[in-house]
């Protein structure tokens, strides 16, 4: 299908601030701690004789005074040393401890982390991002935050608006005519749907996400908010909320537009929202679809995931790979995600402008499919021995 964006715009690098950890432990202890000079002499003390070639009490109260004021002079001196020497050799103090530069203090707790391998020319897309969502760790990326036309990537927000707000999915909606010729006039991808047909919307979404429907999809939005129009509003507010900061969508479709715009890190974002949910979990995974009786359709519309028809295309076994959803438009180029599953873990690979802007090879499948093999290898083949014994 299509999708927009602009080629041109890069995203602004996000700054991070170190935070440096403070042992409370140590704090508490020095808070325990008594003050160094604490007042003596309590009213209770014993008073001294006097006698006769001593020291009077004014002389002795004055000579204590006198050697609080030299103590506390002398104090003032070692602290100015101890803090000049602070400020030439970059030592904190605090009111709790003398410890090190910030530059210099160690980590808390340091976790391992293994850096996301950067691919290169070798692979042969504009942008791509493979990420365990199992465990959070992004294993490669390309170019994840370039600003870049979604295609019909752009369906998958479609879907999950269109759940969100459709609360009886065997609800049913009438394509017109403005529908399909709207589908056939941008040369868009269609489920075959006819103008009159009376389909529902749990149907429409499987024609949305399988074949990459223009159809379902805006029969989609003409059932949740009456026009395409007013659907993008949604559209665009469920990507906020998401927190697709470098996303913005025109159309429910992924035409091509100057303003419909997204990232493989947001798109990634939308994927793994989409993950948590039950229903738009089984569409995204599912490979083939019939669908309920219709006026035009009466052994119901039989739809084939366009993820399945581009790896057959191409010879390709799909492994690991559950499903997804392609996109493809000539500035987009084509476009790629999938959802993979290995020893109980999940893994989310998009791959954005593949190929030469033709739709001739399956390249975002060959793409996708050398990603896959690199990173996770082949499926072992089930054995056909028996066990005796």
């Amino acid at each position: 299908m299509n999708g927009s964006g602009n080629n041109n715009r890069k995203n602004e690098n996000t700054r991070t601030n170190r935070q440096v950890n403070r042992n409370p432990q140590n704090a508490a202890a020095w808070r325990r701690q008594k003050p160094a000079i604490n007042a003596f002499l309590p009213d209770d003390s014993p008073k001294l004789k006097q006698k006769k070639k001593g020291i009077s009490g004014g002389a002795f109260l004055a000579l204590v005074i006198t050697a609080c004021v030299v103590v506390g002079i002398v104090g003032i001196g070692i602290y100015a040393v101890i803090n000049k020497a602070a400020e030439d050799t970059g030592v904190l103090i605090t009111e709790t401890a003398l410890i090190t530069g910030v530059e210099e203090l160690p980590a808390a707790s340091p976790v391992p982390v293994i850096p996301a391998e950067i691919l290169g020319d070798e692979t042969e897309c504009q942008n791509a991002l493979l990420v365990n969502v199992t465990t959070g760790v992004v294993i490669a990326e390309k170019n994840p935050d370039e600003i870049v036309y979604p295609a019909s990537l752009t369906k998958i927000m479609t879907a999950l608006v269109a759940v969100e707000n459709i609360p009886d999915l065997e609800a049913k909606i009438m394509i017109d005519r403005d529908m399909v010729a709207y589908a056939k006039a941008n040369n868009a991808s269609t489920a075959g749907l006819f103008a009159g047909e009376a389909i529902s919307a749990r149907d429409l979404l499987y024609c949305l996400i399988l074949p990459s429907g223009a159809d379902a999809a805006l029969g989609l939005a003409k059932l949740v908010s009456g026009s395409e129009q007013d659907f993008v509003k949604l559209m665009n507010v469920a990507a906020s909320r998401l927190g697709m900061e470098n996303t913005h969508f025109t159309n429910c479709t992924g035409l091509n537009d100057i303003n419909h715009y997204s990232t493989a890190g947001d798109l990634y974002k939308l994927i793994y929202h989409v993950l948590k949910n039950q229903i738009l979990y089984d569409l995204l995974t599912t490979l083939t679809y019939n669908g309920s009786s219709t006026n035009y359709h009466p052994d119901g519309v039989y739809v084939v995931s366009t993820i399945k028809r581009n790896y057959e295309k191409e010879g390709l076994d799909l492994g690991y790979v559950l499903g997804g959803k392609t996109g493809y438009t000539v500035p987009a180029k084509q476009c790629m995600a999938t959802i993979a599953r290995k020893d109980g873990e999940y893994y989310v690979l998009i791959v954005l402008g593949c190929g030469d802007g033709t739709a001739n090879r399956a390249a975002h499948a060959l793409v996708s499919h050398n990603l896959w093999e690199r990173f996770l290898g082949k499926p072992q083949p089930e054995s056909d021995t028996v066990a005796v014994g």
